[in-house]
């Protein structure tokens, strides 16, 4: 028996011995940015990853909670996603739509507080690791803002609380949606950092001017294969959709997810892990494409076919939206006052031009309040702002019968008076259109 063992422990030992000369640990290549393990004895059959991938192997490689370890089999081939995963990104610079079609409603809520918990939340997520961040936002003509597009953080090293103060900055939402010239001046944002970036656009892919998809192409091109960009849609337009689609596209390597998409928490660690570990393991399978244009009857000439026009009869050079009706604009005013403010003079002059190129067309202007004080001061308060509208009209050269001023006090809310964001889109003055004559 003694025979034996002695027998056997010297076998084991010869067998550790062999095993132990069989090859040096995989080294890490770290030359240009590359993140795969290299072998460092492709002969020897077998691959050491009790040392370090990123810190340990022996845990979660992916950092999704698996706890799967990955192992080189016998020709040491790595999985295609880990290289993938250890490219990571040392810039950030987010794009937040802040224009007026955030003030509109999606699944119950308005657009602008949807994007913004969707930023809250990716910023909750941010890698702890030195990062080099920013915030822009588009978007004007409201309040806060007098310009198309700021840069609210950075660029500068990153900072959890600090970018969370500059989220709440975004208060207001107004004006058009300038998104290529946002997309122009982050790529300007970016031009002195060095390494990999990520460019995150959120919005309902509502645009005013420019074209950000070409926008997003002279950013690719500018810096290769060091950015990807991420389109996340808040709303359900359908060219919205398309649009985001091909604005992530022209990153080559990121993709677009929709708010609905983001809903669930887990999905939303997987998408930042994606955007800071250059993976797609999240990416959502779904992918909008324009059809090609064919030919329609567009009896009002709006551009848009008149068996999905919605508001057929449009006035002759008015601008509309996906469903062919006026995009008509509004009014917002300060709490308790009814005078005009500067940043809003565009969108009546816009109301003045397609009455003078209608000239059988009438208007409405409808005041409106939140519920802060009593209805019978309300009642007068809307009226006030809608005869200032009406006068700012009249001062354009519209004759007064054409134009008819009414004030519904705090009876027809646009949306909910419980939160201030709802009680400041609900002080405003609509316009609605009275038998236009072609």
């Amino acid at each position: 028996m003694a025979r034996i063992f002695w027998k056997a422990f010297f076998v084991v030992c010869i067998g550790a011995l062999i095993m132990g000369c069989g090859g040096a640990k995989p080294q890490r290549d770290t030359n240009a940015g590359a993140a795969a393990i290299q072998p460092a004895n492709a002969a020897a059959g077998s691959m050491d990853v009790s040392g370090d991938v990123s810190g340990d192997v022996s845990g979660d490689a992916f950092g999704d909670g698996s706890g799967v370890m990955l192992a080189a089999a016998g020709d040491n081939e790595m999985a295609p996603a880990l290289d993938t995963y250890m490219e990571t990104v040392d810039n950030f610079l987010v794009i937040l739509d802040a224009s007026g079609s955030k003030f509109l409603p999606y699944s119950g809520q308005i657009k602008l507080k949807i994007a913004k918990d969707i930023l809250r939340r990716f910023n909750a997520r941010v890698p702890s690791r030195p990062l080099t961040g920013a915030l822009r936002r588009y978007g004007f003509e409201a309040g806060a803002f007098s310009e198309p597009t700021e840069l609210l953080y950075g660029v500068g090293p990153y900072s959890r609380s600090a970018y969370a103060d500059a989220i709440e900055v975004v208060r207001w939402a107004g004006g058009k949606s300038p998104m290529a010239m946002a997309i122009d001046a982050a790529s300007d944002d970016l031009s002195s950092v060095a390494g990999n970036m990520a460019l995150v656009i959120i919005s309902d892919g509502k645009i005013y001017q420019g074209d950000p998809v070409e926008a997003a192409r002279r950013m690719k091109e500018r810096y290769g294969d060091r950015l990807c960009i991420y389109t996340a849609l808040v709303g359900d337009l359908p060219y919205g959709k398309v649009l985001m689609q091909q604005v992530a596209d022209a990153g080559e390597c990121g993709y677009m997810v929709t708010a609905d998409d983001l809903a669930p928490d887990a999905n939303m660690d997987q998408w930042v892990d994606d955007i800071f570990n250059r993976t797609r393991r999240f990416q959502p399978r779904q992918v909008f494409r324009v059809a090609e244009a064919q030919p329609c009857i567009d009896a009002d000439r709006d551009g848009v076919c008149d068996d999905v026009d919605a508001c057929p009869g449009t006035p002759i050079g008015a601008r509309v939206d996906a469903r062919g009706c006026w995009d008509i604009g509004k009014v917002q005013f300060i709490i308790d006052r009814y005078n005009i403010q500067p940043q809003y003079y565009p969108v009546i002059d816009e109301v003045a031009r397609v009455m003078s190129l209608n000239p059988g067309l009438k208007i409405k202007v409808q005041g409106h309040t939140c519920t802060i004080a009593s209805e019978k001061y309300n009642m007068k308060l809307s009226y006030n702002r809608a005869i200032s509208v009406s006068d700012y009209l009249l001062k354009k050269g519209i004759p007064s019968e054409r134009i008819a001023v009414e004030g519904f006090g705090f009876h027809r809310p646009a949306a909910s008076n419980q939160t201030e964001e709802g009680r400041d889109l609900n002080r405003r003055a609509e316009f609605e259109p009275v038998k236009p004559v072609r």
